[in-house]
This record gives structure tokens, C-alpha cells and sequence, in this order.
């Protein structure tokens, strides 16, 4: 799959310098080289890589949901944070159902999709800090990949109509202040940053956050089209 193909047509022409520079082929290249020595989620010549960017044309987001990794179980599915298939639902998923419930409908309790594809057709750009990583070790490609997630930041804080950015984690968080993402997108885009949904951290302030109504709400008063259906 070459480089247009994997990322859409609208994220390739954005991109394109990134991605045709010694930066990225060393990147691409480095990623091979430790494939020799570890398994590296998503794994070789799977369709999970930049999925999301291919879900979410450019044009078409509303919401941008920053994580931290891949799950380096072998869960990811090409959406951060989202499972599907074999897989038992992360406890990170269950916490952000968790506060869906509680922040959307009312303390409701619902059967939960955990595939989160529905909403990246929404407009949701669910991508992590970091595209790639080792199994069973957590940021290990974090730094690799800071270069590029500071210019897809860039490039969507840079655009005309008004984004939601959802910054979960610390990683994701300290990634958008180097990017002087909330300087930039001051009075224009809505920055909701809040402690990652892991059970690790979920307490100190992710529960009671209310991403979600705050997101319509920005939505709604501004008449940038439907809520999201979460």
C-alpha cells in the first residue's frame, strides 16, 4: 500500500512534505529493523496502520480524541482506545463507557459497542501519540513518532472551522502544550484535557470530565452540524 493509499487522499496532500522526508523513511525504516527483534503492534502488512486517518478524512473532523499508544496487547484496531474481535474489552474502554454513561444518559447502563469505528464516521479522529509499539511495553515508539503527531496537531489546529480536541493522558496532553496547541487554537477550538481512562489514573479527574456533553454542547451552540451519537 503506498503512501496516499494508507493515509486517504485528504491527509496524503496535508502531509505530503512529512512524509516524503529523511525523517519519516528513517522512521519507517528503524520500525523494520526492531520487527526482526520484537513483535510491533500493528504488525507487519496489516491494514490497522493509519486506519484512522483513512476513517476520518481531513475535511471531515469534528472531534479529535487523543490517546497515548496502540494497546500493546495485540487489541488495537486501528482506533485509539477501541477493541473489537477476540478481544475482551480494555479496562481503559470500560472507563470511557463508563463516563459515557454517566456524562450522556443519565447514569443509564447500555450494551456498549467496543468497536469504535462509529465514531470516526462521525467525524472523531481517534489517534494516539504514538502509531506503533512493542509488545508489552508501554511508549516504547513514543519518542520516534513525536515529530508527526506534532504535525498532524498542527495541521488540524490550523483549520478554519472550530475542533473539539479531547486530550487523555499526560503523554497526549504535554505532546499538544509542546505543539502550543491550546495557544493556537485559543477562542476558536475547545481543548478538554482531562487524566487518561486507565484504572491507574481514571480517578484523579477523568470520571466526572464530561468530554462528551461538552463536546455536543460545542457542537450545538456553534451549528457545526449533528452531536455525536456516542
Amino acid at each position: 500500500m503506498n503512501l496516499e493509499s494508507l493515509f486517504g487522499e485528504e491527509w496524503y496532500n496535508a502531509l505530503e512534505t512529512l512524509l516524503r522526508s529523511e525523517y519519516f523513511s528513517k522512521l519507517g525504516q528503524r520500525v523494520s529493523q526492531e520487527r526482526m527483534s520484537y513483535t510491533i503492534y500493528p504488525e507487519k502488512g496489516s491494514d490497522l496502520l493509519f486506519k484512522a486517518f483513512r476513517t476520518t478524512p481531513l475535511s471531515k473532523v469534528r472531534v479529535v480524541i487523543l490517546g497515548q499508544d496502540p494497546y500493546h496487547d495485540g487489541s488495537y484496531d486501528g482506533f485509539a482506545f477501541s477493541n473489537k474481535g477476540k478481544f475482551t474489552l480494555s479496562p481503559s474502554l470500560k472507563n470511557i463507557f463508563k463516563e459515557v454513561e454517566n456524562d450522556v444518559y443519565d447514569n443509564l447502563r447500555l450494551d456498549q459497542d467496543p468497536d469504535l469505528e462509529r465514531w470516526a464516521k462521525q467525524g472523531v479522529l481517534l489517534i494516539n501519540t504514538a502509531h506503533t509499539v512493542i509488545k508489552g511495553n508501554p511508549a516504547s515508539h513514543f519518542e520516534m513518532w513525536v515529530p508527526f503527531t506534532r504535525r498532524v496537531i498542527d495541521v488540524l489546529s490550523k483549520q478554519d472551522r472550530p475542533i473539539t480536541w479531547i486530550l487523555w493522558g499526560k503523554k497526549a496532553g504535554d505532546l499538544a502544550n509542546i505543539s502550543r496547541l491550546i495557544e493556537v487554537t485559543k477562542g476558536r477550538h475547545q481543548v478538554l484535557a482531562s487524566p487518561h481512562p486507565s484504572p491507574f489514573s481514571a480517578h484523579l479527574g477523568f470520571f466526572g470530565s464530561k468530554p462528551f456533553s461538552q463536546t455536543n454542547k460545542f457542537i450545538e451552540d456553534g451549528r457545526l452540524g449533528n452531536a455525536i451519537s456516542w
